[in-house]
């Protein structure tokens, strides 16, 4: 074979790697970078499902006079409640709120200020990392602290937990961790704001496909499914923001169709931020009768 044979065999052989070598290497970047993208959203999906804050010093005078910090310890550290009581000496409900994920537990006393029931105290729930809480805030930890607050609040009043009369309410985020906290205790009523069907199906809406990569998952119909089993005479309330683009109200109605049993409240007007605001007389009426 001649040099200027051997030469146009090796150009050609380069060309010839050439071309395999450029869309591989673009296909190997672009896998790269879907890997990157989906270990990143993989790794800071609690950062964001959760929005932990403490208090500031605006938060100073959000607590009642009559009102009580409850300090207690679960296994991620010292967590603190806030109890309002109930002006009868002998409160017959007390409700366990829990608040929206970028909340606090004491946005909960300005809605209740004034409650004109005598009778019903509240338990105000932060979830770990929130607030003053050590800890990292996940279903099983919001869990825990949630179900040892009710405890230091029993024994606060010397009352075993079942002579306690018990009802939740939440917003948002919080609704999801009201009923998973109603799931595992009796309670009387169930006070949901702006609540998921799912919280993947949430992040479906807000996040697309990318959902799917989601780790922890309330589930409401499955909870909501659990309570109305379990106690069959709860009543619920749904309330959702017709204008809320966070969490649609379809979600709330589709909550709605699938357990007829709770009333469905649509505020006109509200949205995700401003529906306790719109509805709080409607709400607070609706806990009291």
């Amino acid at each position: 074979m001649s040099v200027a044979g051997t030469n146009a065999d090796l150009a050609s052989e380069r060309r010839l790697w050439l071309w395999i070598r450029v869309p591989v290497t673009i296909l190997a970047a672009a896998g790269v970078g879907i890997v990157a993208v989906l270990s990143l959203v993989f790794f800071s999906q609690h950062s964001m499902i959760y929005h932990p804050r403490p208090y500031g010093p605006g938060y100073a005078h959000a607590l009642p006079t009559n009102g009580a910090e409850i300090d207690y310890f679960v296994p991620f550290g010292k967590q603190t409640a806030y109890y309002i009581p109930a002006r009868d000496p002998s409160p017959k409900r007390i409700w366990v709120a829990f608040c929206g994920n970028g909340s606090l537990a004491l946005d909960w006393a300005t809605v209740f200020r004034r409650y004109p029931s005598t009778t019903d105290g509240f338990l105000l729930i932060d979830y770990p990392g929130y607030g003053k809480n050590a800890g990292y805030a996940t279903i099983d930890g919001t869990r825990t602290t949630a179900n040892a607050a009710l405890s230091a609040l029993a024994k606060r009043l010397d009352l075993a937990e079942d002579r306690i009369g018990l009802c939740v309410i939440g917003h948002s985020l919080g609704a999801a961790a009201a009923l998973d906290f109603a799931v595992h205790h009796p309670v009387q009523r169930v006070v949901l704001i702006s609540p998921f069907t799912t919280l993947r199906e949430e992040a479906a809406h807000v996040f697309g496909p990318l959902a799917r990569l989601l780790v922890e998952n309330y589930d409401n119909r499955q909870n909501l499914r659990a309570v109305f089993r379990q106690n069959p005479g709860v009543r619920v309330a749904i309330f959702h923001g017709i204008q809320d683009d966070l969490i649609p109200v379809q979600m709330g109605r589709t909550l709605k169709q699938e357990f007829p049993a709770a009333d469905f409240f649509p505020v006109e007007g509200a949205d995700h931020g401003t529906v306790i605001y719109f509805a709080q007389d409607q709400i607070i009426a609706w806990m009291i009768r």
